[in-house]
């Protein structure tokens, strides 16, 4: 690639473009070394010119067939197939006088050089290397291509070629060219890790389930390395992985698959606790908001008036007897927010009233059946924590509602029996039936308050 750069800038001036078309691609590399006469512009694959054909209509059924421009590759075509090098230039390839091996693919170029280093004192041949089968298969030609017919073709298009080959006025164009600089300067660039140590490459066997295998040369080969060892120190030297191993990445496969039978049978397990759970948590749910639609139609429905509120002495909650003891206010804010919910009972009730709640969250103690002055009308004010420090509820019964009256009469009578019955029964040998007759005339008194039709 390189001298025939030089060749055409000599021949067409510094100007012209160079553009290389080939099956290999670390051509594409080796272009970027080079600059002056020797620079190439651009590197094909000859998969990327047949994709430059389809992109412009280019069909080599409707071109016209020329011949190369001179000076011609004499051998120069046979350069694709492995061996056909050393034809090109008249190298003996005979076994018994010959001095070059070839060998082509991947496995026999790694074997050849270690072959090389470990026996060259009986080798003692040059070797003719391709990575590839030959640059008939390089990675810029078609993946489908046939080796051994592609190498027919070959051959067949240099025989056909040199039937009209002019051997003298080759030589003479040959001759012009003689004094290019076609000199390479090489300089060492040791790319060679460090051997790890036995213990090292020991740990990574047992890493991958290969212990034994240290010194054995056997390996399946399916990691790419000859055996287990050498596979061991290409993993130490961070040159490959363990998931490389088709033993190891098998049984991992194993363990993998076990592992997410167990967790899905977890999930599985773990979906239907949740799935009860839910269930369970829906009904409870269910179970409370009946309880609390249960608990607010009864609130709602009670004669007297219930608040609940938090410590900031916000409304929690309050029922219709409240709003309607409270006055007309509170009717109005009720209308926009039902219930009072988060109304300030501040600026409901005088500070007198409002104040014995806030006595009652501070000091986490109940006012049981106090009497206040609301305005024009009494109310028997009870106040109790519901939550300590956090909430309370107050109960507000109108003392001049007549149920509400007999009620407390009721009640007051009944403290008064049983606070002064102790107290009659020590006195009775003296009152004798005049203690009856008191209580009497007291129970006759509540039975009047409580069935008001009974005389």
């Amino acid at each position: 690639m390189v001298a025939t750069a030089k060749v055409i800038r000599q021949k067409y001036g510094q100007d012209v473009k160079v553009v290389f078309i080939g099956p290999c691609i670390s051509t594409k590399d080796e272009a970027l070394k080079f600059e002056g006469d020797a620079k190439i512009d651009s590197v094909l694959t000859f998969i990327e010119l047949r994709q430059l054909f389809a992109e412009f209509n280019i069909r080599e059924s409707q071109l016209e067939f020329s011949e190369f421009d001179a000076p011609l590759g004499h051998k120069g075509s046979l350069y694709p197939i492995s061996n056909g090098f050393l034809q090109a230039v008249d190298i003996s390839e005979n076994l018994l006088t010959g001095s070059v091996i070839t060998t082509e693919g991947r496995n026999n170029m790694v074997h050849a050089v270690k072959e090389f280093d470990s026996r060259i004192e009986h080798i003692r041949k040059n070797f003719n290397i391709f990575y590839d089968e030959g640059c008939l298969m390089g990675p810029g030609t078609s993946l489908s291509g046939e080796k051994f017919l592609r190498m027919t073709l070959v051959t067949d298009y240099a025989n056909k070629r040199l039937t009209t080959f002019d051997k003298e006025t080759w030589d003479n164009e040959i001759a012009s060219f003689a004094n290019l600089d076609l000199s390479r300067q090489f300089e060492p660039d040791d790319q060679r890790l460090p051997v790890p140590d036995n213990d090292k490459i020991e740990e990574v066997l047992k890493m991958i389930n290969r212990e034994g295998h240290m010194d054995s040369e056997v390996g399946c080969e399916s990691c790419g390395y000859p055996n287990c060892r050498d596979l061991a120190i290409a993993i130490s030297q961070g040159l490959a992985t363990t998931e490389m191993c088709h033993v190891f990445s098998g049984h991992n496969r194993q363990e993998y698959i076990q592992t997410l039978r167990t967790t899905n049978e977890n999930l599985a397990k773990t979906k239907t606790a949740l799935k009860e759970s839910e269930e369970k948590a829906q009904h409870e749910q269910e179970a409370q908001k009946e309880s609390a639609e249960i608990i607010t139609t009864m609130l709602q429905n009670l004669l007297s008036g219930v608040v609940i509120v938090d410590d900031d002495l916000k409304i929690y909650q309050s029922n219709k007897a409240f709003i309607r003891i409270v006055g007309e206010e509170a009717a109005m804010i009720d209308e926009v927010i039902p219930g009072l919910v988060g109304a300030d009972l501040k600026s409901l009730l005088p500070v007198h009233f409002y104040k014995m709640f806030s006595y009652v969250l501070s000091s986490d103690e109940p006012i049981e059946n106090k009497d206040v002055q609301f305005g024009e009308i009494k109310l028997g004010v009870s106040i109790f924590p519901i939550r300590s420090h956090k909430y309370v509820g107050g109960i507000l019964r109108d003392m001049y509602v007549p149920e509400v009256r007999k009620e407390q009469i009721v009640t007051r009578l009944t403290e008064v029996i049983d606070e002064n019955f102790d107290m009659v029964q020590k006195i009775a040998y003296l009152l004798g039936e005049g203690a009856s007759k008191t209580e009497q005339m007291l129970n006759s008194v509540i039975d009047s308050y409580k069935n008001p039709g009974k005389s």
